[in-house]
């Protein structure tokens, strides 16, 4: 029950762990993306500009206490601000799940890692490492475009808020597909990382 119990905590410890990465990573990537994407243009506007409102729309995503989103020169529509709040508790939630597996990684690094038990959890991290493999491989085989269609359409079941309208929602223009796949390949690495470093540790220990 215990062993189950800190497979469940790492699982989404690790999980939760990447995406924050990520979230910083693709922040502070993005300055890079406005010129590698040629964002300024598509939206016409200048590097500072963009950088200034999704610097805005960035904020607005991860404080928790802002609650109120508006970019100055990329005004939202209704279906827009709804989708950039279902985001917004995504990742809230994400954070919060950080945070309450967090103690519970740290004594797994004592009580497991610390003490050469680890090898006890080489299959846990095994597959670990191999699902999302699966998975990027599939992305791969279909396309990233309806990969990332699919993963809206998983994630946002019933909702196609996600769906952006460049006309009344002109901040997709400076949000391009390439940038999500920057995004999910920094992630992938991050993940892949942190799960292939346990499962190696696992290897040396008996």
């Amino acid at each position: 029950m215990l062993r189950s119990l800190r497979s469940i905590n790492q699982i989404f410890f690790i999980l939760s762990a990447a995406i924050l990465l990520t979230i910083a990573l693709a922040w502070a990537i993005y300055p890079l993306e406005i010129h590698w994407l040629g964002i300024q243009s598509r939206t016409g506007f200048s590097a500072s500009v963009i950088m200034k409102n999704f610097n805005v729309l960035m904020n607005y995503l991860t404080n928790p206490f802002q609650w109120v989103l508006k970019m100055p020169q990329f005004p939202s529509s209704k279906n827009g601000l709804h989708h950039f709040e279902a985001v917004k508790y995504l990742f809230h939630l994400v954070t919060v799940v950080f945070l309450v597996t967090l103690p519970g990684f740290i004594q797994f690094l004592r009580t497991v890692v610390k003490k050469g038990y680890l090898a006890l959890y080489r299959g846990l991290f095994f597959w670990m490492m191999l699902l999302p493999v699966m998975v990027a491989v599939m992305a791969v085989i279909i396309g990233f475009d309806q990969f990332f269609t699919l993963f809206h359409q998983i994630l946002f079941a019933g909702d196609n808020t996600w769906l952006f309208d460049p006309r009344v929602d002109s901040i997709i223009l400076a949000l391009p597909e390439d940038y999500f796949m920057h995004a999910f390949l920094i992630f992938f690495v991050l993940y892949e990382g942190m799960c292939a470093t346990f499962y190696l540790f696992s290897r040396r220990t008996k």
